[in-house]
This record gives structure tokens, C-alpha cells and sequence, in this order.
């Protein structure tokens, strides 16, 4: 699940954010082009997320998550720039509705929690005005500092203002204290393209999640020079160690099939492996580059990490590249199927909305099509 803030999009050019793997896209869309939140769920996530309310003004949706045993809210925030007690106000009565369900509010807060480690240029009555939202949110829902609680003495930062020189850490998840036993994890990932970094949480469901075992072409390798020698020297040695069984072609072929499955498979593991490595070894250069900064804002250091931020953006460029080309395929494979295409689509949508089971009054599961109707 990938919540976004101020994507400034209007309810039908959410459409633009129907990656290959989206499933289901819950949204406040933008008013007269501001603000504007949005609840991507991957289309193979292996639970239900059903909407529950969405702000007219863009500032919130709130979805409820089964996943398994694990049974919670997920609200989704984008804050006034000013601090708006009314907002706040609004935020504690919405989940007050539901006071037996755990709940994760998350979101660009901006405000810190505290300022001392959570911004490098603030003071004075600013500071103690930051700092009212959060504290208010944390008292009036029992609820914790997901990040903090993990890191209580890290100084970390997931907005860096260009214009001001400023840092803060106005992005958080706040979970309830009885549902932060099931969160393994949160971080936060580097600033690159965005002058936001992702906050990204981790869930422990009990008895683990299945792995999807269905593999399709990726068809961007089509384009690629290296692939295509690659699979041509492939095709070349499984000819020369089979000729003999030339007499069955389909002995032949279906063997040569699998062995060029394998291989396709080798060759992009390989450049999985390749472009995660770059990746992650310029992250750790950002992340020393991004550090130093943040420490000592001279010219050198800002220097250093805007290169170092451009030589990360090119590889993320690379792989949002072959995601593009693997959609523009997908719409061109049913080019002249206009009628399969939104089958397809409908299909999609149909099973955001499956109820896949439901809990009876004696607290058993019913999973019978014909009951649950």
C-alpha cells in the first residue's frame, strides 16, 4: 500500500496513477489544483482495503486493511502548511468512530514532534507552535511515533527546503500503541526526486504472506541490444549440445523452451542485481553526501550532494523506464481489442471489490459465495 500526498491531481486524472501494479486507487482529489491525497493497493495485495471516507478538500481518506489476523485503519493526511487546530479536531473525531480498531495516521504533517531533533531552523515561538499538532494527535488517540520509537536519539530529516537551506522531519507514522507490536520496521528512504523522502513501514502478519509464482516476458528486453546477443549465443549452444534430437521437434522445442526460460530469468536477475547494487551504493554516497550537508551547509558539501542526488535519479530514471515500457505494451497488445482491454479493466476493478470472506455472529469465517450473498 503507497499513500501520497499533494499530487494536486483532479479526480479523473487519478487514472495517471494506474501503474502495472496498482489494483485500486482510493483519493481526495485536489480542489482548484491544490493539495489532494491518494491510497495506491497493489492489485496482488493479499488482503481487502475498503474506503471509508474521503475529505472533500483534499486533506484526507480513510481506508480500513485486513490483512490476515491483522485488522486496522489507515489515514492518510495531507496538513494545512499553518498549523489549523479545527483540522486536528476534525482528525480525533473521524477516529473516535471507530475506538476498537488500531489505527495508523501517517502523512505530510507539516510539523515537527520535536524540535531539537526534528528541524535545523526553527526557534522561539514557532517551535512551540510546531509542535501542538502532533502532541494533540498522540495524547487525544493513544497513539506513537512510529520512527521515533524505533530511533529515539537519530537525527533524521524528510524535507530539505532548497529556498530556505531548512530541514525537518514533517512526515510521520503514528500508530496506535496496542498495534505497534505488529510493526517490524519504519525508515526513511533518501530525498532524490522529490524534497520529500518516503516513510516507509513494515508489518509483522502472523504466518508470513504467499508468494505469487506466475512470471510473464518483460517485454522492455525487446529494445536491448546486450539481451539480444545474449539469448542468440543461448539459442547457439543448446543447438550444438542437442542436434541429435533435431528428428522431435517437440522434444526439441519444448526443452529449448525451457532452457531459454532459464536464461531469460539469468539475465534479468543479473540486471536486477546490477542496477540494485548501483542503486544502493549511490544511496549510501547520497546518504554520506545528504549527511554532511545537513551538518555543514557549505558550497562544497551542497556541491556533493546534488551530484550525487543526479547520479541516483539517473539509474531510478532507468527502472521507471522499463516500468513505462511494460504498460505502453499492455495497451498496445490490446490495441485492436478495445472490448478485451476494458475487460480486462472491469476484471480488475471487480476484484478490488470481492468479498473474499466475512465473520459471522458466532465469530466464525464464511467464505461460501452463495452465504455471504
Amino acid at each position: 500500500i503507497a499513500c501520497l500526498q499533494e499530487t494536486h491531481l483532479s479526480y479523473s486524472e487519478h487514472l495517471k496513477l494506474g501503474a502495472r501494479w496498482v489494483g485500486a486507487v482510493h483519493q481526495s482529489p485536489a480542489v482548484h489544483g491544490k493539495g489532494c491525497v491518494a491510497i495506491l493497493v497493489h492489485k496482488s495485495f493479499p488482503g481487502t482495503v475498503k474506503l471509508l471516507k474521503h475529505d472533500d478538500a483534499g486533506r484526507y481518506v480513510l481506508v480500513e486493511v485486513t490483512i490476515q489476523s491483522l485488522h486496522f485503519l489507515i489515514l492518510a493526511i495531507y496538513a494545512p502548511n499553518q498549523y489549523d487546530h479545527k483540522f486536528f479536531s476534525q482528525l480525533v473525531t473521524l477516529c473516535g468512530r471507530y475506538p476498537d480498531t488500531a489505527v495508523m495516521l501517517l502523512g505530510d504533517f507539516n510539523l515537527v514532534s520535536d524540535p531539537a531533533l526534528d528541524c535545523s531552523g526553527l526557534s522561539g515561538y514557532r517551535r512551540m507552535r510546531a509542535t501542538r499538532g502532533i502532541s494533540y494527535l498522540l495524547s487525544a488517540l493513544d497513539l506513537v511515533d512510529g520512527w521515533r520509537s524505533l530511533h529515539p536519539l537519530e537525527r533524521d530529516y524528510t524535507h530539505t527546503s532548497q529556498a530556505h537551506g531548512t530541514h525537518s522531519r514533517i512526515d510521520y507514522i503514528l500508530v496506535s500503541s496496542s498495534f505497534f507490536v505488529s510493526v517490524a520496521d519504519v525508515s526513511h528512504s533518501l530525498i532524490t526526486v522529490s524534497d520529500h523522502a518516503m516513510v516507509m513501514a513494515t508489518l509483522d502478519v502472523p504466518g508470513g504472506l504467499p508468494l505469487s509464482g506466475t512470471w510473464r516476458f518483460p517485454v522492455y528486453l525487446c529494445e536491448d541490444p546486450h539481451f539480444r546477443t545474449y539469448l542468440q549465443s543461448q539459442w547457439r549452444e543448446y543447438a550444438s549440445f542437442n542436434q541429435e534430437y533435431l528428428s522431435s521437434p517437440s522434444i526439441y522445442w519444448g526443452a529449448a523452451k525451457a532452457v531459454l526460460h532459464g536464461a531469460i530469468i539469468a539475465y534479468v536477475a543479473a540486471q536486477k542485481k546490477r542496477l540494485a547494487a548501483g542503486i544502493l551504493l549511490l544511496e549510501n554516497q547520497l546518504r554520506l553526501a545528504q549527511r554532511d550537508y545537513f551538518r555543514f551547509p557549505t558550497l562544497a558539501n551542497r556541491d556533493a550532494y546534488f551530484a550525487a542526488q543526479a547520479s541516483l535519479n539517473s539509474l531510478i530514471h532507468e527502472r521507471t523506464t522499463k516500468c513505462y515500457r511494460y504498460k505502453q505494451y499492455n495497451f498496445y497488445r490490446y490495441g485492436n481489442k478495445a472490448g478485451k482491454l476494458l475487460a480486462s479493466m472491469v476484471r480488475r476493478e471487480w476484484s478490488s471489490r470481492h468479498i473474499p470472506a466475512i465473520r459471522t455472529r458466532s465469530g466464525g469465517l464464511c467464505h461460501t459465495t452463495g452465504d455471504i450473498a
